[in-house]
């Protein structure tokens, strides 16, 4: 606990208020600021000279090509380990097509996500029908005909977004028909077409529009997770709850003014760091809001997205990802001495009674209901898609569908709360790193937005006031520009 205001370094508060400016980057100035398609045949040493040489400013690629090659249920593609490497090499982030499928003309599955879109770093985007002619397939907001759908190798989740780009069908004839969304052409004029193609710049284009609004140094992760987290799924989806993130991912993105900021009844907290081997992050006064107790228990949402960067490695097939990382929220009874004498004992003050509230068995079945309202629908069911070695993880909970006994175990009013990450190597990583005397870590991006559903409490406020109690060190995300939404 005592160095909590350390951990919390370079945690931001998404805000409301005025921004206090700093000097911008070269990557923020609008003047300068460019995203790039890039265009077949694709080499990975063509991709690299453009990065490195051709358009050193330029930080958000648009990918909008594939290897017309599904990927592999246990091993990700050669395409992928290239892309991989080239975000890394030179801290881009690349909006990469999930990919075509035609199997809609004859009334076949959709197939998997052509080899590209199974890379690790890249934030892949699917298609969702934007609107419906006579004979197309797809219901508006529901994913494209042609969409091609995951999940990647190994189960983890592409794609994590989708955008809108067309719809398509067969006339009674079984000749394709489409509907498509406006772009233009080679000769300026505008134009109509389908694709994954036309989903996947619109993507690119949000994050470019994010980027540009920052006054913050140019951070894929932060806008990798900015993206997923404001993600919902519409109340038009008619997808059964289990296949939704195999088909459109996390749903679609909002806004960038509903991305950047928050209304008075919620807080948006954003922890950016790096974790070495061995530690954890562990905030045991966390400030949650007392603004929250209704008769004498907490009530209230919790929205937390989770982005990181595993350690990668190509020999490993399956394997690719070789680093975990796991997130813990919720609350305990009180702090508790510990014996730093044992290995695995790293903190002297422990957490008695302790619960995470991010753990799906401690909410009832039988109160999350698919027709119980809009975070029903868009938000609360994905508490399931949190598994180990998934790159980006996402977690929605409302309290009040904690089992009854849950409730009074764990939102008493005298409860405290805390946040916790730990990493987890596998075996091999951690034997590689020592032969070779190196340190593993990997950097992430931990988001959560605490809300209050009825709308009632000033929420923003009193999580504010709760940091500054405790010391923590925070600020204002920087936003161009110092819009304030609340005179």
């Amino acid at each position: 606990a005592a160095n909590v205001s350390k951990v919390f370094g370079r945690a931001f508060v998404r805000g409301h208020g005025e921004s206090v400016r700093r000097e911008k980057t070269i990557f923020c100035q609008k003047s300068s600021f460019r995203t790039t398609s890039i265009s077949p045949p694709f080499r990975k040493r063509s991709l690299r000279e453009a990065v490195k040489l051709h358009y050193k400013d330029v930080k958000i690629w648009n990918l909008s090509l594939s290897v017309s090659r599904p990927i592999k249920k246990n091993s990700f593609s050669d395409l992928a380990f290239a892309l991989d490497s080239v975000q890394d090499e030179f801290g881009v982030l690349i909006c990469k097509s999930a990919g075509n499928c035609t199997n809609f003309i004859n009334g076949k599955p959709k197939g998997r996500i052509f080899q590209g879109a199974d890379s690790v770093r890249s934030l892949v985007v699917g298609s969702i029908a934007h609107d419906r002619s006579q004979h197309d397939s797809a219901e508006i907001d529901n994913p494209s005909p042609f969409s091609r759908r995951g999940p990647g190798p190994e189960y983890i989740i592409k794609p994590e977004v989708v955008h809108y780009g067309g719809n398509a069908g067969a006339n009674p004839q079984g000749q394709p028909t489409q509907t498509g969304v406006k772009s233009l052409s080679v000769a300026g004029g505008i134009c109509t077409s389908i694709g994954t193609s036309f989903s996947t710049p619109r993507i690119a284009s949000l994050a470019a529009g994010i980027q540009q609004e920052l006054e913050e140094d140019f951070n894929p992760l932060l806008l990798k997770a900015l993206i997923v987290h404001s993600a919902t799924y519409s109340s038009k989806l008619n997808i059964p709850n289990e296949e939704r993130t195999d088909h459109v991912g996390f749903g679609l993105p909002k806004t960038i003014n509903n991305i950047l900021y928050n209304s008075q009844h919620e807080i948006t907290l954003i922890l950016n760091d790096s974790l070495a081997r061995g530690e954890s992050i562990d905030i045991m006064d966390f400030p949650m809001p007392k603004c929250l107790i209704t008769n004498n228990f907490y009530r209230g949402q919790v929205i937390a997205t989770l982005v990181y960067n595993p350690i990668l490695d190509v020999s490993q097939g399956g394997e690719y990802c070789q680093s975990n990382l796991d997130v813990k929220f919720g609350s305990y009874d009180y702090k508790s001495d510990r014996d730093t004498s044992r290995p695995t004992i790293l903190n002297p003050v422990g957490r008695a009674g302790a619960m995470n509230l991010l753990n799906q068995s401690h909410y009832s079945k039988r109160k999350i209901k698919p027709d119980d309202g809009d975070f029903a629908l868009m938000e609360r069911l994905r508490i399931q898609y949190a598994d180990k070695y998934y790159p980006v993880k996402k977690y929605a909970v409302d309290f009040s569908d904690l089992t009854n006994s849950k409730r009074v175990q764990s939102l008493a009013a005298d409860r405290k709360w805390f946040l916790f990450l730990r990493g987890l190597y596998r075996n091999h990583a951690e034997q590689k790193a020592d032969r070779q005397r190196d340190a593993l870590s990997k950097d992430f991006c931990l988001i959560m937005t605490i809300r209050d559903p009825l709308l009632k409490e000033n929420v923003y406020d009193a999580v504010t006031q709760g940091l500054e109690a405790n010391n923590f060190w925070h600020n204002n995300i920087q936003i161009s520009g110092g819009i304030n939404l609340f005179p």
